[in-house]
């Protein structure tokens, strides 16, 4: 009698561990957010995870742009060794965006929401920096398709700059990239580009992202 009431708790404990876990699973997959594979000419794969909670306009724009195909053939330009790998100008054109700005969501320019910090492997936009004594919140919403991948913890960028990804597969393979050489420029001597990037939005209802004209030249 007393071993068949243990077997009954015993399978009613299981049950309810496996119910539980189902239920976590669940509430887990409605959760998970976008992921990004970038493939570069070089081979060098990389699975990135992107934030719309953190900066859902920003990832919005990557995901177009990347279902568009914008970014096939978009080079490697710019290389700053124990810091940055810069990439996302138009392949086989001499324009450096896609045409148009988007907000930039960070906290300096008044979107406190994304408190993602420039870690090694974090995905962030690139965009334009006062050069001639202009005021720094005038660039602030000049982002475009450009970003850049932080290969140390650049803390000076923090608030200033839209962070919306992290590398979460093959980052020691992308790092060699940053070691590449480079002149005088920044730009690395040996070709390098992206090949593809595919986005596989799981829950994530991806959104037009919302773009401002640039001003005319």
């Amino acid at each position: 009698m007393k071993r068949s009431i243990v077997i009954r708790v015993a399978a009613l404990i299981l049950m309810t561990v496996m119910v539980a876990g189902m239920l976590t699973g669940c509430v887990m997959m409605g959760e998970r957010k976008p992921i990004a594979t970038i493939l570069f000419s070089n081979g060098t794969e990389i699975t990135v995870r992107l934030y719309p909670n953190k900066a859902p306009n920003t990832v919005n724009n990557f995901i177009s742009l990347a279902n568009s195909g914008f970014y096939d053939g978009s080079p490697v330009h710019r290389i700053v060794e124990y810091s940055i790998v810069q990439m996302g100008k138009p392949a086989d054109s001499d324009a450096s965006d896609a045409g148009y700005y988007i907000e930039g969501e960070f906290p300096n320019n008044g979107y406190v929401k994304n408190d993602m910090l420039h870690e090694k492997g974090v995905l962030s936009m690139a965009r334009t920096v006062s050069t001639d004594g202009s005021k720094a919140e005038d660039f602030y919403d000049t982002a475009s398709s450009q970003f850049f991948i932080c290969v140390d913890n650049e803390t000076t960028l923090n608030g200033d700059y839209a962070a919306f990804g992290k590398i979460i597969f093959g980052y020691d393979e992308f790092e060699k990239i940053s070691k590449m050489d480079v002149d005088a420029n920044k730009a690395p001597r040996d070709e390098i580009y992206i090949e593809s990037v595919t986005v596989e939005l799981h829950d994530y209802k991806a959104k037009e992202p919302k773009t401002i004209e640039k001003p005319a030249e």
